[in-house]
């Protein structure tokens, strides 16, 4: 097998983090938002959604943090509530 730093399968999660949260704050900030015109009417397109980059960010800090020997945090998906009654 070859060694993990001549593979160019292997991805660097940090330096991916480090972009992926550049591409966020320009999502954030418009920058990669597109414009047409049609007469009156405009439209906005943006070339990346900010739910999947922010989804793409948050993997690619939890695997730099396993790169790096830390322990990453856990993330609840199922928080527990009580119902209340509508009345």
């Amino acid at each position: 097998m070859s060694e993990e730093g001549n593979d160019p399968l292997t991805i660097d999660w940090c330096a991916r983090a480090v972009l992926l949260r550049k591409v966020e704050e320009a999502l954030l900030t418009g920058e990669m938002v597109t414009e047409a015109r049609f007469g009156a009417d405009m439209t906005r397109f943006a070339n990346a959604s900010l739910a999947d980059v922010t989804k793409a960010l948050n993997e690619a800090m939890r695997n730099c943090q396993i790169s790096r020997g830390e322990k990453p945090r856990r993330t609840r998906y199922a928080m527990r509530g009580r119902m209340t009654r509508p009345y």
